[in-house]
């Protein structure tokens, strides 16, 4: 895809994003932390995010560092996810839970 949308940075992105989730569902955290952070500074390059979306990719790689036992910066992600989170989405209450709930792992640890 890198080749053929050089141009489109949303769809790498994405495409980033989507083979960072296939592999946290293999346990490869890792890898997947690799790929959602280099989807992280794509979308911060190459325009002003969705904070939604931004949200999203602090919480999944907050997850990968939590499985991966690095609870300090897995607390620093999460904390900024749910934050973003409640600014944005005060509608959306399953969104806010399921940071809430990955923070409060951090507590049980």
């Amino acid at each position: 895809k890198r080749r053929v949308c050089t141009n489109d940075k949303a769809k790498i992105a994405t495409t980033l994003y989507t083979l960072a989730k296939c592999l946290m569902d293999k346990g490869s955290w890792c890898e997947a932390e690799r790929f959602l952070r280099e989807c992280l500074t794509i979308w911060d390059k190459s325009s002003p995010m969705n904070e939604v979306n931004r949200a999203t990719i602090l919480h999944e790689l907050g997850r990968c560092l939590l499985d991966k036992g690095d609870l300090v910066q897995a607390e620093h992600l999460l904390r900024q996810s749910l934050s973003a989170k409640r600014r944005v989405c005060t509608n959306d209450k399953a969104k806010i839970a399921t940071s809430k709930c990955h923070s409060l792992c951090l507590v049980w640890l």
